[in-house]
């Protein structure tokens, strides 16, 4: 209770009449009826000087506001007071589940982080709180904002937004507003009551919250189980030391920290699955489902309705009530695009929609409806040769590369070998087996085209024939030929044709006197030679040394250079050739 002898007159300056209402009701519910408060929100008002015991301005923004003007001067006497989160609309961000990403926007840096650290501070941390205020860009895709009454500045794009009000006045300025008033016997309790018991509460709330989160997320995971929707693999599952494979592991888990769209290359068998398994499962998301499909498997027709769905009656054989497609399942989760580079042209423009606008219509379908997926996309195709020769859209090649992983063949950390072999052998049979030093050796000379996969499955092969139940010796290798067969070096042996290979050893030249080898110059200097190939022609046949991996094409100073396999072809086959004058029309070094 406060006893006030005389009654006592304050006057309020805030910046907007909803903070005006909010800190008036606050004040008058803390210093009782016997105080009389005028106000003003000088965003609709003209301020007036007033006869008061004390004068409060609601922020330093205020204060400067009203300095500008020139309504405040050296002489007069007023109190800034501190602002903290108004705790009577909190429950409605508690729900928010554990981990997700929020911005937190407010006015102004300072306001943003302060508002941040009183949700820490009274345990309010399941959120990861991003600040955002003018002149702030926010990086990357957000589902939640949470405001503290400036909702005009969330941006327009988050579905999901949660104002908590205007702030109130914090403790310390209550006290200090009391002191200042020279109020006789008032009770502190007063003031810091309502506030503990809020605290309870809020932590009452949170516990019961919490065991229902769980309770709900045990059996979202059963019935995501039940149906093949989770991704079963982590990082942990991603075997090998190797500085290749390290750096790319690194890499993926910094992505997974996000919510961006993410191209997987790398060859058939490199594992490109399990990444994409496991940057769910490292994600925000892991609590959600976790699709796969697979381009290469599904058949033309039926691409667009399984993504999609159907309504009913969409076509002949369409199912009663429609179906729901893997996009729309997916919602909340993560879908993995396996062998994107096989999807057609057509699908390519229905999928960059889904990509920019996270919407998607059912096939017969008359309405949109919005998904909440993150893309996960992989492939063992060269995408910027596609987008090159126009059968991949490139603005659908950026859009997915956003986020990038190339996974590294087996034959570039052939250090990881032995690891993967014992682990495979383990996964094998429970009891021991050791495995000869000598298969060792036979396994780093291999190549390995068919990477991790083929390993795993050579590993089976001699774990089911092998003689001595409890070592993998060299006598059960399988045959020379499955070794000799599909190696790089026999694939190698393998000349390329006359046409291919003089444009190789012309573009070889060019490139070491420093001019770009371009078309028209590699057409001229192999006219100069008496072979005879249209320009049209010599683009065709550099875009298949490009395809088979012996040259790489870029826009840059050299244009078509020679690759690695490309060097090691024409020193293996003796075509280094003696460097002789290049006549060329000097329009074509650019």
């Amino acid at each position: 209770m406060i006893i006030i002898e005389d009654k006592k007159t304050i006057c309020l300056y805030t910046g907007s009449n909803r903070t005006k209402l909010v800190l008036c009701k606050q004040l008058q519910e803390i210093l009782g009826n016997n105080t009389h408060i005028l106000s003003y929100a000088i965003d609709e008002e003209t301020p007036r000087h007033e006869d008061t015991d004390l004068t409060i301005l609601s922020s330093s923004s205020v204060e400067e506001e009203l300095i500008e003007c020139g309504f405040l001067n050296p002489d007069m006497t007023y109190f800034v007071c501190g602002r903290r989160i108004n705790f009577d609309n909190i429950e409605s961000i508690l729900r928010i589940p554990k981990g997700e990403v929020a911005l937190f926007v407010n006015d102004t840096k300072d306001t943003t982080m302060l508002c941040i650290q009183n949700l820490k501070d009274i345990g309010i941390d399941h959120i990861d709180c991003q600040p955002f205020y003018p002149g702030c860009e926010a990086a990357g895709d957000y589902n939640y904002a949470i405001t503290a009454g400036e909702m005009w500045l969330v941006p327009e794009n988050i579905n999901n937004k949660f104002d908590l009000g205007p702030r109130h006045i914090d403790i310390p300025s209550l006290l200090k507003i009391v002191d200042l008033l020279d109020i006789k016997e008032f009770d502190v309790g007063t003031i810091i009551k309502p506030y503990t018991d809020k605290i309870i509460d809020i932590s009452k709330k949170m516990v019961v919250i919490n065991t229902e989160a769980e309770g709900i997320r045990h059996l979202l995971k059963e019935k995501l189980e039940s149906k093949g929707y989770t991704a079963l693999y982590t990082f942990e599952s991603i075997k090998g030391n190797s500085p290749n494979l390290l750096e790319v592991k690194h890499k993926a888990q910094r992505l997974a920290n996000t919510d961006l769209t993410i191209l997987i290359e790398g060859e058939s068998g490199t594992g490109k699955e399990l990444f994409a398994s496991a940057i769910h499962n490292a994600s925000k998301r892991k609590n959600g489902p976790y699709l796969a499909v697979n381009f290469s498997a599904l058949p033309e027709e039926l691409v667009e309705s399984e993504l999609f769905g159907y309504e009913e009656g969409a076509f002949t054989g369409a199912k009663k009530g429609g179906k729901t497609g893997l996009f729309e399942q997916a919602d909340g989760g993560t879908i993995f695009l396996d062998e994107i580079g096989d999807i057609s042209p057509r699908m390519q423009t229905k999928l960059l929609r889904v990509l920019q606008e996270k919407e998607i219509m059912p096939v017969g379908g008359g309405s949109i409806k919005k998904v909440d997926i993150r893309v996960i996309a992989a492939t063992n195709k060269n995408l910027k040769f596609m987008v090159n020769q126009g059968t991949f859209r490139d603005d659908l090649y950026y859009r997915l590369k956003i986020g990038y992983v190339n996974v590294p063949s087996l034959r570039e950390r052939k250090e990881d070998i032995k690891c993967l072999m014992s682990y495979f052998v383990q996964k094998e049979e429970e009891t021991k087996v050791s495995i000869d030093k000598e298969v060792y050796d036979k396994f780093l000379k291999y190549d390995w085209r068919g990477n991790v996969r083929e390993l795993k499955n050579t590993i089976k092969y001699m774990m089911a024939i092998r003689e001595n139940p409890c070592r993998i010796t060299a006598i059960d290798l399988p045959d020379i030929h499955f070794f000799e067969e599909i190696s790089s070096e026999k694939e190698e042996e393998s000349r390329l044709d006359y046409h291919l290979e003089v444009i190789l050893q012309a573009i070889s030249e060019i490139n070491k006197k420093g001019l770009n080898a371009g078309r028209k110059i590699v057409t001229e200097l192999l006219n100069q030679r008496d072979i005879q190939l249209t320009e049209n022609q010599v683009r065709k046949r550099i875009d298949t040394l490009c395809q088979k991996g012996f040259v790489e094409v870029s826009k840059g100073k050299m244009g078509t250079t020679l690759t690695d396999k490309g060097r090691r072809y024409m020193n293996k086959n003796g075509m280094e050739s003696e460097q002789s004058e290049i006549k060329v029309n000097n329009n074509h070094q650019q």
